[in-house]
């Protein structure tokens, strides 16, 4: 009875196993949410005398290969910037639509993408030609060919009896534009750079491929020590930045860490720090691209008036600032894109960032096409805000190059190169004195005053200067190799904002990593015995670093004169290295050698030692022994002489 149960049992599990595998392709289908990805727009149609026009689209569709309907709506333009946000959100626009195509059917379908072309008119339509793409029709009301603006746009498709949709922007022309929008996009390489580093180098090879792009690509020190470091890798981002400056409208902007403290360091004597954030960079970047950096600096974070005024200090007159850290982001007004003067800051001229469009540049959750077309659009509207403002205008974009995608970058630089409404400029030329206050902008902003821990113990300044002192005197003395730059990158990094232990944590930890390279040096403490006056002492150094090290060799006594002076320098350029120094003079029988090797500049000790010195010397003893010794070998040589026979002639 039980054989026949477990028969039983097994032929009804291979029937619902059966039953379950017929369904599941079912459910997986079912399962899937139908949805597109807009991958390309158009940014801007020209009307024709005609009143006509047109802008492509390309999409792709999932699931894949599914047949699938579309419509396009457009709506009127935009005439305030708040109303751009719900667009950007995916939210859309509640007024009433403008005009809209009829459902077409998706076909022609190339490497997974659709793409048709949207034919807009305002009396009567263009006859269409004969494509397999589609080419829908949009009645689009342009009243005396005066329909200059930017419009949203909503696109549908329809697959499986589901309707997604997305919302876009398209800017319109219909008449000569007088003064384009200035565009400063600013490409920042930050660690994350090296982190994503593969991304950083598609990226800076589209940039090589548009050298008539103006182009600003800012440098942080730590990223360019760690590009500069052996490896393939390093190789491909080394290789990938300098071809990308190899354009001369590829400008380069000094841009140290967010959070150090320029106004603590120039508060507690370190003002050549100051000069040293900002020399680092440059130093690192015409090493490895043989380019200059130019004169504005791009600061991140939110540095206070101090810092500031420390800057301009040390001779910095333009900066690039954040517009969150203005106590009014001029975004929010329309008196924007003009240099203007920081309060309290001592005369430093600043631009802002254009907070929600370097947002929007980097939100990832945004497809790459859609967020293109949002970005020129949003620009395109920002031309229209004031079309026909007396002074240039500006916008600068920050996007960091980990969070640029190939995709948008392309569809950007693209999209400036056929876009009449903006042009992409570099950040120098919109520092003009004569560009401050222009266009009804103020000629001062001020910034807000954040909580910033400036504090800073004895400790750390004493440690911070002892600190500066060793790394600026052995940086220099090596040669061929990177760990001088490691060094001054780990100091210069510690000079943070923050609480005292934080910076105090920072400070140890380059302080350790100097002393790790200073001991793989020391001296021979074996003791050295001499034959006499004149004889050469010899000295033993050793050097476990694989690279060469120049320094001094000193040598204290007052028992040993040096003809040859006691500072000989030497260049450690092997495990092991002797130094011969001649003597002339001594007093004493024993005596005790100190041999100090420093740095050529002899502010840092790289290894000491006490070695005893044993000299052979004569005494009276020793002469007597020896006029004893010629005296019995004369006495010998006489009595031999002597008994010498004679010679048989004497005979």
């Amino acid at each position: 009875m039980f054989h026949r149960f477990s028969t039983w049992w097994r032929a009804l599990s291979v029937v619902l196993l059966c039953l379950a595998t017929m369904a599941w392709p079912t459910a997986a289908r079912a399962g899937t949410t139908p949805s597109f990805t807009l991958l390309h727009q158009d940014a801007v149609a020209t009307v024709t005398a005609k009143g006509t026009s047109h802008f492509a689209l390309s999409l792709s569709t999932s699931p894949a290969s599914t047949p699938s309907r579309a419509r396009v709506t457009i709506y009127p333009r935009v005439i305030d910037r708040s109303q751009l946000a719900p667009i950007v959100a995916g939210i859309g626009t509640t007024q009433k639509p403008l005009g809209t195509t009829s459902a077409f059917t998706l076909k022609c379908e190339t490497h997974g993408q659709y793409k048709f072309t949207v034919n807009l008119y305002s009396r009567r339509p263009e006859a269409s030609r004969r494509t397999c793409a589609p080419a829908p029709r949009l009645h689009f009301p342009c009243p005396a060919l005066r329909c200059d603006g930017v419009y949203p746009i909503r696109i549908e498709v329809t697959t499986n009896a589901t309707t997604t949709m997305q919302w876009s922007l398209l800017a319109v022309q219909s008449t000569p534009v007088e003064e384009p929008l200035r565009v400063e996009l600013v490409e920042t390489m930050d660690p994350n750079a090296w982190i994503h580093a593969k991304r950083s180098i598609a990226v800076l090879h589209l940039l090589a491929r548009h050298p008539s792009s103006a182009i600003s690509l800012s440098a942080d020190y730590r990223t360019l020590d760690t590009v500069a470091q052996p490896g393939s890798l390093n190789t491909l981002f080394h290789t990938a930045l300098r071809e990308a400056f190899v354009s001369p409208l590829h400008e380069a902007v000094n841009a140290p860490p967010a959070n150090i403290d320029f106004g603590g360091l120039a508060a507690h004597g370190f003002g050549d720090e100051v000069r040293q954030q900002l020399g680092l960079s440059a130093t690192l970047l015409k090493s490895l691209t043989g380019r200059d950096t130019d004169s504005p600096v791009l600061l991140n974070g939110t540095p206070s008036p101090q810092s500031l005024r420390a800057l301009k200090r040390a001779g910095i007159r333009d900066v690039v600032l954040p517009e969150a850290d203005l106590s009014v982001a001029p975004s929010t007004t329309l008196y924007w894109g003009a240099p203007f003067h920081v309060a309290g800051a001592g005369g430093i001229t600043a631009l802002s960032t254009d907070g929600p469009l370097s947002t929007l540049f980097a939100d990832t959750s945004i497809g790459a096409g859609r967020r293109a077309a949002l970005t020129l659009g949003t620009l395109a509207f920002l031309h229209f805000e004031a079309p026909d403002a007396e002074a240039p205008r500006a916008v600068v974009i920050v996007a960091p190059i980990s969070q640029t995608s190939v995709a948008i970058l392309k569809d950007v630089l693209n999209g400036f190169a056929s876009n009449p409404f903006i042009t992409l400029a570099t950040l120098t030329p919109s520092f003009a004195d004569d560009l401050v206050a222009t266009n009804g902008a103020p000629a001062a902003r001020s910034m807000i005053n954040p909580v910033v821990h400036t504090t800073w113990t004895s400790h750390n300044i004493t440690s911070l200067s002892t600190l500066v002192v060793e790394v600026n005197s052995y940086a220099p003395a090596l040669r061929s190799t990177n760990i001088g730059n490691d060094l001054t990158v780990a100091m210069e990094a510690s000079e943070i904002t923050g609480t005292p232990s934080a910076r105090q944590s920072a400070i140890n930890a380059a302080t350790n990593a100097l002393k790790g390279q200073l001991g793989n040096f020391s001296v021979d403490p074996s003791t050295i015995t001499l034959a006499g006056s004149g004889t050469s002492i010899p000295i033993t150094l050793t050097n476990h670093a694989p690279y060469t090290v120049m320094a001094d060799v000193h040598l204290v006594t007052n028992q040993i004169t040096f003809p040859k002076g006691d500072d000989v320098p030497v260049s450690l350029n092997a495990p092991t290295k002797s130094v011969r120094v001649a003597t002339s003079s001594h007093t004493g029988s024993s005596l005790t050698l100190q041999v100090i090797v420093t740095t050529p500049n002899n502010r840092l000790v790289l290894a000491r030692a006490a070695i005893q010195v044993r000299i052979a010397g004569t005494s009276i003893v020793g002469y007597f022994l020896t006029i004893a010794s010629l005296l019995v070998l004369a006495y010998w040589w006489l009595r031999t002489v002597r008994k010498r026979p004679k010679g048989r002639h004497a005979r």
